[in-house]
């Protein structure tokens, strides 16, 4: 006990340096901000989900919005006097707002028997408990994607007792949520909010709140390259977009750009240094330690028949973020991947690879829990052995995702990055759901089960991409990767950073040495608030 109590003590201690010395950094931008007229607009920050780095990180838009007149309300979860100070040193008359007191005042009661009445009904699905919405917010989503988060499952199943009551607890909670929500947005009256996350409950429920109200809301997240961060603007129409998608304006300014063999080059050659120099979601650590091999010793290792063409599965983590984007042809991530397995057991005019995504082996860390292979679960529940054409890499296999590309002759994802980067090589990727690059014209999409099983019963068939389907292949990943990046340069994030060793600052954002030197905003979050206040395009583009 007095080992806990001292931990406690010294952990609060050094986090109220770090606000010291954060408010030190930042002492001349707050002293402007103090001066700075009040236009009467007001900019919701929600951060009901809190990474200390990530909080630092939006105090610094908050400071600049707030110079441009803009009142900012931050809503936290609770009272956090740590959390409220790197806001206090960076915003002025910044004001907060505590979702557990909006949640206080709602009638659970009147909730939970409407969610039982719901689970009454019969032959209840999962389609039905997803499609579930509460005053135009969709709990339904939310909840499920907590719940099948929090239980570290492939499949919900509602024969389960254990999940059926996390479900039901989950919705409860959403439902909940979505009510405190839009009393909060009522009460505020945001023109816009920002988010970082912006899917699980109770942070999900705000930002459908935001943009029922009319309130224009905008998440930011970290880019696949370093010094990098992503930003879209979200209303009704475009709520259920993947944040890394193209909006149709963006579109076609980039169909119509000047292209040329160069650019080609450029595209090619980035997604190569992507793979081997290990830069892409390099946060992540997703190829550390792995090695490129050559294409006879894959063949080799892997047991493939060099004679048939190959196909490789890029399946999704399948607890994460399963229910956030677009429409997907089966319920969720590891019916697809049964699924397509299934198909492919028909199909043994090709060699068929189950690439377990390496990013498995960050989340588990992150989480403190043992790497769990549930794709292989999976698969071996459903089918036993599986037969010699279909092999499986594993989360951790010591070979590098980029190896693959010299044996692959066809990708299948639901929604994954590899969707938009194997067509820049001429390499057909079949797709099972909407929401980020499918119907662009250089992937495959099927529209129904029957369709996606007729495009794998033949896949062997298919032929490479056309050069047209190519090039917009790569035009699509140029502006996604390169062009809707925003580059920071006055402060840094660290992914590994671990201030004073504390796991509070796991991620760490420092402003670099001449922040704000003279004494206004630095030129990089200046561009970053314009775009904020005064463009209403969903894509912020450099």
């Amino acid at each position: 006990m007095p080992q806990e109590f001292f931990a406690r003590f010294k952990r609060r201690l050094l986090l109220e340096l770090d606000v010291y010395r954060w408010g030190r950094k930042l002492k001349r931008q707050l002293s402007e901000q103090k001066n700075a007229a009040s236009i009467g607009r007001r900019i919701l920050i929600c951060d009901l989900m809190v990474m200390f780095g990530g909080v630092k990180t939006q105090s610094l838009f908050a400071g600049a919005l707030r110079l441009s007149g803009f009142e900012i309300t931050v809503l936290l979860k609770k009272k956090e006097p740590i959390l409220e100070g790197y806001y206090r040193k960076s915003v002025s008359n910044v004001k907060f707002l505590y979702f557990d007191d909006f949640l206080a005042r709602i009638n659970a009661s009147e909730i939970e028997l409407a969610v039982d009445t719901l689970f009454q009904k019969p032959a209840l699905t999962i389609s039905d408990l997803l499609n579930y919405e509460r005053n135009g917010v969709r709990v339904g989503k939310n909840a499920l994607s907590l719940t099948i988060r929090q239980l570290r499952v492939g499949k919900l199943d509602l024969l389960n007792k254990e999940h059926v009551s996390v479900i039901r607890s989950s919705l409860i909670y959403a439902c909940t949520a979505a009510s405190a929500a839009l009393e909060i947005v009522s009460e505020v009256n945001p023109e816009k909010a920002i988010f970082n996350e912006r899917g699980y409950t109770p942070a999900g429920e705000v930002f459908d709140a935001c943009l029922i109200a009319g309130c224009g809301a905008i998440q930011w997240f970290g880019a696949p390259t370093e010094d990098r961060l992503l930003f879209k603007r979200y209303n009704l129409d475009n709520r259920s977009e993947h944040p890394m998608s193209l909006s149709d304006a963006t579109w076609s300014q980039v169909k119509d750009m000047i292209w040329d063999d160069e650019s080609d080059s450029s595209v090619l050659d980035r997604i190569h240094k992507n793979y081997k120099d290990n830069s892409a979601y390099n946060r992540q650590r997703l190829q550390d330690g792995k090695k490129f091999v050559s294409r006879d010793d894959l063949v080799s290792s892997l047991g493939l028949d060099p004679v048939k063409k190959t196909a490789i599965i890029f399946t999704h983590i399948l607890y994460d973020a399963t229910f956030f984007y677009g429409e997907s042809l089966y319920d969720d991530y590891q019916d697809w991947l049964i699924e397509t397995v299934r198909i492919a057991i028909s199909n043994p005019s090709l060699n068929w690879i189950v690439k377990v995504h390496p990013v498995n082996v960050w989340r588990s860390k992150m989480d403190g829990a043992p790497l769990e292979q549930l794709e292989s679960v999976a698969l071996e529940a459903e089918f036993g052995r599986l037969p010699d054409h279909i092999k499986i890499m594993h989360a951790d296999t010591d070979i590098n995702t980029g190896a693959l590309f010299q044996v692959l002759d066809y990708g299948l994802t639901v929604r994954g990055t590899i969707g938009m980067e194997l067509p820049c090589f001429g390499v057909p990727v079949v797709t099972a759901g909407t929401g980020r690059y499918s119907g662009h014209g250089f992937t495959i999409d099927p529209k129904t089960r029957d369709e996606f099983q007729y495009v794998l019963s033949n896949l062997h068939k298919i032929p490479p991409l056309k050069n047209s389907q190519s090039n917009l292949a790569r035009r699509y990943y140029y502006a996604t990767i390169v062009k809707r990046p925003w580059k920071y340069n006055s402060f840094l994030l660290d992914f590994a950073a671990y201030t004073y060793g504390l796991v509070d600052l796991a991620l760490d954002c420092f402003p670099v040495q001449n922040f704000g030197e003279e004494g206004s905003v630095s030129e990089d979050i200046k561009l970053l608030s314009r775009w904020i206040v005064d463009d209403d395009g969903c894509d912020f583009i450099s």
